[in-house]
């Protein structure tokens, strides 16, 4: 057995799809959509304990303090300039200065 799943987008194809189901070809299920509060409802009811306001500034000092915190937005920007300090390297009134 497969399970797909498929987007009616025409009238036709979902009457065909009850038609297959009534002569026991196929199972429909309806896929059963959670809007964003019973998400949120979810993770509420899975922590055991709420961090205390002193453990979330620990974590915010913990995390300023680290160096990978910078790290990646300094990394493009290095790259970019000594590609483009390359790039001037190989031009005309850069060489004749050196």
């Amino acid at each position: 057995m497969e399970t797909f799943e498929v987007d009616i987008t025409d009238k036709k194809a979902n009457a065909l799809l009850k038609q297959m189901e009534a002569l026991g070809i196929i199972t429909m299920r309806l896929e059963k959509v959670r809007t964003l509060g019973q998400v949120m409802a979810d993770i509420r009811a899975s922590v055991k304990a709420p961090l205390t306001q002193e453990e979330v500034l620990d974590e915010i000092k913990a995390h300023r303090a680290s160096k990978r915190r910078h790290a990646a937005s300094r990394k493009p920007q290095a790259r970019r300039c000594r590609q483009r300090l390359g790039q001037l390297s190989h031009h005309p009134v850069i060489q004749g200065f050196g």
